[in-house]
């Protein structure tokens, strides 16, 4: 078999889900009013992640289609900022960036606002 290109196909290309997850944190943290991320049921001093750790904060789910990905991020968002403008850019950001770099559809992102710090 030949693929668009005129070449036989090589092999294959997988992504491991902690792979999308560091995409979708990273991309995740970049939107101005997200603090950090949020690792639920954690040791209360450590559920605020930072970078080193903060993959744990996004839950990634592979539809039975296997091109489709389901992202859930939780998030500490900053006081005085708007939920759903942040929310609402985080899907827009991590759902480019995962598109862009992976090639894989994006099937739903569900931010979860974990908690909100007072700087």
């Amino acid at each position: 078999m030949q693929t668009g290109n005129g070449r036989r196909p090589l092999g294959v290309t997988r992504v491991a889900n902690e792979v999308v997850a560091w995409i979708a944190v990273l991309t995740a943290l970049q939107v101005p009013g997200v603090h950090a991320m949020y690792q639920a049921g954690g040791q209360s001093l450590e559920r605020i992640l930072r970078r080193s750790s903060a993959h744990r904060g996004a839950r990634v789910e592979l539809r039975e289609d296997g091109s489709t990905l389901d992202i859930d991020l939780y998030v500490v968002m900053l006081a005085g900022t708007s939920a759903p403008q942040v929310g609402a850019e985080i899907q827009r950001r991590v759902a480019d960036a995962v598109e862009r770099m992976l090639g894989l559809e994006v099937g739903s992102i569900d931010v979860h606002i974990s908690e909100v710090v007072f700087v």
